[in-house]
């Protein structure tokens, strides 16, 4: 008798929340490969024309060979070839993914698929559209330090109360599509329980999909960030080849002034409460003239990416 087909897995969240540190440590599962980003996914998707009739075997093969030749595919540290690909299985736009990303976990000797890609969190509704049985899970951290790692980024909001809002709309966006599915279907962790208690997050995700844990989950992420993310790391995700540190984590405590703490907590208050983080300063007097500096640095930043660091310590 076959065994059932697992359905993929999604890895969401706001970036700069620790979804490329979390999907590194599951691809270290050995049944699930996950690679570094997809981006095609929905973009695809809104291309009706790609995919619309794929009874003619002639399109079926232009749809691989657009997907194979995206951007993001092609920086996959083990590329997909045309010859890797069943083209009699792709009957649909979504079987078409299926394909491409199940020969990708071929080439790890895997037989689960994933993806993390930040910007799906606008798209869940195609990712369920396309993979109706997808199971999501959700990074969750910290708004306020999500805010200052977008800082040191040319990616992302460009100025704090922007990134503040930027991660409260979002969060609270992803968690009201993921409410909408089956409780078998979803699961939040936190970026700092992760870092905490790795084992603990870990077993807990592994079991939810009714996968067993394995050790190596908790240490070989390290010796494979490089190969897996390119040259990304060095401008991104610099902490991926050491060791967990939990003084990555709650770095506004140390880093944000008074002012700031009370403005985060103006803008996103009730989604930290929530969630279960400290609230920090709540208010202070001062706060309306930090938040017109802001208005004045959001104006300027998209020009110049340090500016000025007056008014850090109000």
């Amino acid at each position: 008798m076959t065994e059932k087909k697992q359905p993929p897995i999604f890895i969401i969240g706001v970036a700069r929340s620790g979804t490329t540190l979390f999907s590194l440590m599951l691809d270290s599962h050995p049944r699930i490969a996950i690679p570094n980003e997809s981006h095609f996914i929905t973009d695809l998707y809104k291309k009706k024309a790609l995919w619309e009739n794929l009874e003619n075997r002639a399109n079926r093969e232009t749809l691989v060979k657009t997907i194979l030749n995206e951007r993001y595919v092609r920086e996959w540290e083990v590329p997909v070839k045309l010859e890797d690909i069943d083209l009699d299985k792709c009957v649909s736009y979504a079987a078409t993914i299926d394909q491409v990303f199940s020969a990708y976990a071929r080439a790890h000797n895997k037989d689960i698929w994933g993806d993390k890609t930040p910007k799906y969190l606008f798209d869940i509704d195609i990712l369920h559209k396309l993979f109706p049985n997808a199971r999501y899970i959700h990074i969750i951290r910290d708004g306020r330090d999500v805010a200052l790692s977008f800082l040191q980024q040319w990616f992302g909001p460009n100025d704090f109360v922007s990134a503040m809002r930027f991660w409260e709309r979002n969060v609270t966006f992803i968690r009201k599509m993921l409410n909408m599915l089956p409780d078998s279907q979803s699961i939040e962790i936190k970026y700092e329980d992760l870092v905490a208690r790795p084992e603990e997050n870990l077993k807990m995700v592994t079991g939810f999909l009714e996968l067993p844990f394995y050790e190596n989950m908790l240490s070989s992420y390290t010796e494979k960030a490089a190969h897996k993310v390119g040259e990304r790391i060095k401008a991104h995700h610099a902490n991926l080849s050491k060791p967990l540190d939990p003084e990555l984590t709650f770095k506004w405590k140390k880093k944000l002034s008074r002012a700031d703490q009370a403005i985060a907590w103006e803008i996103a208050g009730p989604l930290l409460q929530e969630l279960g983080y400290e609230p920090g300063t709540t208010d202070y007097k001062l706060k309306f003239i930090k938040k017109g500096y802001h208005r004045l640095y959001e104006s300027i930043r998209w020009r110049f990416k340090s500016g000025t660091t007056a008014l850090l310590y109000l």
